[in-house]
């Protein structure tokens, strides 16, 4: 689909987003990964427009978990997504002015999981099940290495020396060098730290125990064999790890997973030396997170979201959701408040007044964590805050979505706006444990100031689980993957990447 833009409708207008990047990225590229940046701040050094006409929809019938990147000229953005055909497309190269797919790759499911990084050269790198893979800019495969034994790779991000970083679902962090893929450190964090894996939410079959139309759903989007799995990460799988590491400006890295025992989980930091993973400290946290470590550009700050367990839907009355924010520098120096050098106490935290978080809190460059509250029983009242921002000394602001809005997407933070998507949710009589299934969604792409104030929405097909991106034209990306409306006992997904141009 196309919008034509008219001499009396919108105009589009120019306004480009280019910051400075540091190799091996491409500069001038605001949108590197998971995330928006190595350090997972969500975090774009630009001013963006608060209007935008939509433009085009790509992929459509297939869902984006992560968000889409670019290439080095900013004319090709590159996505993963879901395919429910065994040999269907995974991987894509579309051209930005068309929506154009100029070629695609058939992978594993799991790299969905992922989104592609792209280096200074216009090469490409992502994760697929149990190995790292490059590609050229035209899609041919230049190589492939495995780490572990059908561990599963959970994303990628590059370190300030030109490294590839990732890590297994077993815990297994690895360092590969970006020319030929060769293994240059690994470090198993169960076997060093001595940790395990959190708690499985339940061994119970819980595909029978959906709505039939649920059921339909996740296989109409990921297909027969990998609906399973689907459901699994989205329940709780019990796997040690399942987000994408953070790496910070001076090149350590930091892990979210597993802890001392099944009910504690920890952040994990690894330092780098000559090019050799070293352990360092840990902060342990109450339960395990869903959300992947996010560093402050000036490498001060690491904040998580800490609480996700199986209690979060068989015994609300018991969750703990909280964001919790660490000193770097203080537990470097071992002058925060745990004595023992090799622990971590976090520096400052907020009790989430919902669920505990499914998305990485965003942080903006001096430390200020940018939030969003989100209960899957839909019980929110008028008024009850969907958005806050945290610092030091606690909440610096918060605000309410008006209109029955829901917050549903990570947020992209910019220099003037906060945005994402939101829904208006129509709650049915169909529940899992606390889980509410939707009736009905109407999702919107939205745009706030830096106060949460709500400036400009407009319609997408679905609500994105993943970040909504920017452009260098200054153009935003909604990938679509439409887990409301997968949950949803009315709605079916109706997926794709979805283009808006910044309009006057």
């Amino acid at each position: 689909m196309i919008l034509l833009l008219s001499a009396c409708g919108p105009r589009p207008v120019d306004l480009p987003c280019t910051p400075d990047q540091a190799a091996p990225y491409a500069d001038g590229i605001p949108y590197l990964g998971v995330h928006a940046d190595a350090g997972n701040s969500d975090r774009v050094r630009c001013e963006s427009a608060t209007a935008f006409a939509q433009e085009w929809t790509a992929l459509e019938g297939l869902g984006l978990i992560q968000p889409n990147t670019f290439s080095p000229d900013g004319s090709v953005t590159y996505a993963t997504t879901t395919n429910p055909e065994p040999e269907g497309c995974r991987l894509h190269a579309v051209g930005v002015e068309t929506g154009e797919v100029r070629w695609c790759k058939s992978l594993a499911p799991a790299v969905a999981q992922g989104s592609v990084e792209v280096d200074s050269g216009g090469l490409l790198y992502v994760a697929v099940d149990d190995a790292i893979v490059s590609f050229t800019a035209d899609g041919e495969e230049r190589w492939r290495t495995t780490i572990g034994e059908d561990d599963g790779t959970f994303g990628l991000h590059f370190t300030p020396t030109g490294e590839i970083a990732t890590v297994t679902a077993n815990g297994v962090v690895a360092l590969l060098d970006r020319a030929d893929g060769s293994l240059l450190s690994s470090m198993s964090i169960p076997q060093v730290y001595g940790f395990v894996a959190p708690e499985r939410l339940t061994e119970l079959d819980l595909t029978a125990m959906l709505p039939d139309e649920v059921q339909e759903d996740i296989v109409e989007v990921v297909g027969d064999t990998a609906s399973g799995k689907l459901l699994a990460a989205f329940l709780g799988a019990g796997q040690f790890c399942d987000n994408t590491l953070g790496v910070s400006p001076d090149g350590d890295l930091y892990v979210i997973g597993g802890g001392p025992d099944t009910e504690h989980g920890a952040l994990v930091q690894i330092r780098v030396v000559d090019g050799a993973l070293e352990p360092g400290w840990a902060a342990p946290t109450w339960r395990g997170s869903a959300t992947s470590p996010s560093i402050s550009s000036d490498g001060r700050w690491v904040v998580i979201g800490d609480g996700v367990s199986g209690d979060t839907f068989t015994a609300p009355e018991d969750m703990d959701g909280r964001v919790k924010v660490a000193d770097i520098a203080a537990c470097d120096n071992n002058t925060d408040a745990d004595e023992d050098p090799d622990r971590c106490a976090f520096s400052h935290e907020t009790e989430l007044e919902r669920w505990p978080m499914i998305g990485a809190p965003a942080i903006d460059g001096d430390g200020t964590v940018i939030f969003w509250e989100l209960g899957l029983d839909w019980s929110a009242g008028a008024g009850d805050r969907d958005l806050a921002a945290l610092g030091p000394d606690g909440i610096v602001w918060e605000a309410a979505l008006p209109d029955g809005l829901e917050w549903t997407s990570v947020i992209t933070v910019t220099d003037n706006t906060l945005i994402g998507t939101a829904a208006r949710v129509t709650a049915s009589n169909e529940a899992l444990f606390t889980l509410v299934f939707p009736e009905q969604t109407e999702d919107v792409l939205v745009v706030l100031d830096r106060q949460g104030t709500l400036l400009f929405e407009a319609p997408v097909p679905d609500d994105a689980a993943a970040t909504v991106t920017i452009g260098p034209d200054g153009s935003l990306y909604a990938g679509v993957f439409g887990l409301l409306s997968i949950m949803s006992v009315d709605d079916r997904p109706d997926l794709g990447l979805v283009r808006f141009r910044p309009v006057r």
